[in-house]
């Protein structure tokens, strides 16, 4: 069956996409949620002698978690491919969500001393062994099961999960300051922010129950499973797997520099208040939830993903610089035009790469090949917030920031260009 096409169910496709949508928008919204309330748990978790030193502390805490993500990629992406496909990718989103609750309920350095950091680390370590499992899994059964023409179209459905990870976020924000406004959100409101989670948890853990088996895994690669699939990786594709890596270094660069970094950045170097804060990162991701699939889908249709990857990475390390001008400047109607701006940028980058990754591997080590570039590559990138917010002391905040995405920029463009050639519409390997 190895190379050879299988009918599959665009119905099917579609749930998949959905439930993948969901659960990545999780993932992202933990994260998004981690850097709201990072400008406010930062002096309740890590005091120091100065606030932008307990912002730093706390951030370096995310990190953290993120150099767990191989760990956690080697361990889901072993049994995804050994077991098959969805009872590990539920696992992976069931502990995630448990985790991302349990910070919530905390207590504070105040109430327990250096005990407070030490299990907010932990948590955030642990955390992200589950996260390993979530955006390489998901990427892994969209490509999987989408019909061979569709699968920038089914990719694009799935990242545009991204984006409404952040919509959460935003909503969660409202929620938070609507409950615990003003002084309250240091004792009572960050915890809303990171309890809000239960509302995406319970909804995507749903939609995932009913999700089949990946087709491709039954075909291709349970009549054949590989002993160590780790290890097969790196021994026959470890040229894709270095180009990769540094593609998606370069990719997350800009997006834990951008996108991500974006409430961080409003609330240290703008005026702007919590609601306009809000908005402009709600922006941002309807843009990106919007222009997701029909940006995906025009992969499909131009039948390239190389060229228009490495275009789209380009044309964002030209319009760096004017575009975080315009997000801190303090103009609430500047920001929001820069956010759409990024929004659209970013839907364009993150819905081809489920088919660019996926078509170049086959089904018997694809869930640990996507797993692994994915969670090396984001691990890196994950200093992006840490980075802009060391350099912004002592350099303007735009240079900083657009410093950072530029060279992720530049670093995507040349690494996918010189990765395989596209095989869109060809059966999966």
């Amino acid at each position: 069956m190895e190379g050879s096409s299988i009918s599959k169910n665009p119905r099917d496709a579609l749930k998949v996409g959905i439930s993948a949508n969901l659960g990545w928008g999780f993932e992202l919204f933990d994260l998004v949620v981690y850097l709201y309330a990072a400008t406010i748990i930062a002096p309740l978790f890590f005091p120091s002698t100065s606030y932008m030193a307990s912002v730093l502390e706390a951030l370096f805490a995310l990190i953290s978690g993120y150099f767990a993500r191989p760990i956690g990629a080697v361990i889901f992406g072993h049994y995804g491919d050994r077991l098959g496909r969805k009872t590990v990718w539920f696992v992976s989103l069931l502990g995630m969500g448990i985790i991302t609750i349990a910070i919530g309920f905390l207590p504070t350095y105040a109430a327990i001393g250096v005990a407070a950091p030490a299990i907010l680390i932990i948590l955030r370590i642990i955390q992200g062994i589950f996260l390993a499992g979530e955006w390489g899994g998901g990427m892994t059964l969209v490509v999987e099961a989408a019909p061979d023409n569709r699968r920038g179209l089914y990719g694009g459905v799935q990242q545009g999960g991204a984006a409404l990870g952040l919509i959460f976020a935003v909503a969660a924000t409202y929620l938070a300051e609507a409950l615990a406004p003003g002084p309250l959100m240091a004792t009572l409101g960050w915890r809303i922010l990171f309890w809000f989670g239960a509302i995406p948890l319970i909804i995507a853990l749903a939609v995932r129950w009913e999700v089949g088996e990946s087709v491709e895994w039954l075909a291709k690669a349970k009549p054949k499973i590989e002993k160590l699939p780790i290890a097969t990786v790196f021994r026959k594709y470890w040229k894709f797997v270095a180009i990769a890596t540094v593609t998606i270094f370069g990719e997350s660069l800009l997006y834990y520099g951008g996108v991500a970094y974006m409430p961080t950045a409003l609330t240290l170097f703008t005026h702007l208040g919590v609601y306009q804060i809000a908005n402009t990162v709600l922006v941002t991701n309807i843009v990106w939830y919007v222009l997701a699939i029909p940006f995906g889908y025009s992969s499909d249709i131009l039948r390239s993903r190389k060229k228009l990857l490495a275009s789209i990475y380009i044309i964002t390390a030209v319009l760096a610089y004017p575009l975080m001008i315009l997000l801190i400047s303090g103009s609430y109607g500047l920001a929001l035009l820069s956010g759409a701006i990024l929004g659209a940028l970013f839907a364009y980058q993150y819905s081809i790469l489920p088919a660019w990754l996926g078509e170049n591997i086959p089904a018997v080590v694809r869930y640990s090949f996507t797993a692994t570039v994915i969670n090396l590559g984001v691990a890196f990138s994950s200093f992006a917030p840490y980075i802009s917010t060391y350099l912004s002391t002592f350099l303007p905040s735009v240079t900083a920031m657009s410093i950072v995405l530029i060279i992720g920029a530049i670093v995507a463009a040349i690494f996918v260009l010189i990765g395989p050639k596209d095989r869109v519409h060809e059966p999966l390997i």
